[in-house]
């Protein structure tokens, strides 16, 4: 289960991650930040990348994404540096290895994603705090959308104060 649940990642303020003494975000790409391989962040999201980084929050990219081409781009338009491609989600290693490279304790990173048996698995298994957002994309391919089908059960379990 998730630590934390948000209808959308721009809806993560500074208030919650002080609150939380999170100094580091670790970000899913794909139906998280943009469309499944997609190449445009979704509204709001590039101005919420620069505004947690402006005030400290440190920012990386983990992603299960083969399509290194694709990952990097999008990385520059929202610059972000600290990226793993292939990650290899739900193991807990590149998580743990972003956590290092970031100069971060465990214990303050968030990992935000919209998979539970991947991005929040995986955040769990290392140690770190996770957040779910809804998937905005329903165009997915048939392995997410079986995914999906099995998150369902632990989705309607959800009940945190934040669920909007």
């Amino acid at each position: 289960m998730p630590d934390f649940y948000f209808k959308n990642v721009i809806d993560i303020d500074i208030g919650f991650l002080k609150r939380h003494s999170i100094k580091a975000v670790l970000l899913d790409i794909d139906n998280t930040l943009t469309q499944h391989n997609g190449t445009e962040p979704y509204d709001g999201v590039c101005e919420w990348v620069d505004y947690i980084k402006n005030v400290g929050v440190k920012v990386a990219i983990i992603s299960n994404a083969k399509d290194k081409n694709r990952e990097r781009l999008f990385a520059e338009k929202l610059r972000i540096g600290d990226c793993i491609w292939h990650a290899k989600k739900p193991s807990k290693n590149g998580f743990n290895q972003l956590a290092k490279v970031l100069g971060i304790d465990k214990s303050e990173v968030l990992a935000i994603g919209d998979q539970i048996f991947t991005d929040i698995l995986g955040a769990n298994l290392a140690g770190t705090m996770s957040a779910l957002v809804e998937p905005k994309d329903k165009k997915e391919p048939l392995l997410i959308k079986i995914k999906r089908v099995l998150e369902l059960p632990f989705r309607n379990l959800i009940n945190f104060e934040n669920k909007k």
